[in-house]
Parts: structure tokens; sequence; C-alpha cells
């Protein structure tokens, strides 16, 4: 974003700033936005709340492979 707004500054033949820039500008901050959240928010649960997604998964995993059994043996 930034770089689009020092380029229309250092580029000294346009006479109006930030008018079409912004057009450009927003198909790629949808891409790098989320991308940029998902980083975020897989560095937040693990290294600030401890949560580590792939241990609640295997236990998941577990839970349901145990639920399973406790069906099979209810027949």
């Amino acid at each position: 974003m930034y770089a689009f707004q020092l380029f229309s500054i250092i580029n000294d033949e346009q006479q109006y700033y930030d008018e079409a820039e912004i057009y450009l500008i927003i198909p790629i901050m949808l891409v790098i936005a989320p991308i940029v959240y998902l980083i975020r928010i897989k560095i937040f649960e693990k290294f600030v709340y401890g949560i580590d997604i792939k241990k609640i998964e295997e236990e998941l995993e577990k839970y349901d492979a145990d639920d399973v059994e406790i069906d099979n043996k209810n027949k």
C-alpha cells in the first residue's frame, strides 16, 4: 500500500495523487490481508496462548474413535 503512495509521490508526472491507485491496491490487499491474519493467528495460538492445533486435532480423533467403539459395543 505504501509502495503505491511512494511511487505516486516520486512520479512527478501525475497531476492527482491517490485517485486510481486505490483500485490497484484493493485486489492485492484482498489476497495479502487474509494471509497475514492467518499467520498472526497461528503465531498467537502457538506462542502466546500455548495452543497446539495438531494436539487438539489428535485428541478429537481419539474421541471420535472412542465414540465409534462404544457405538459398536452397544449394537
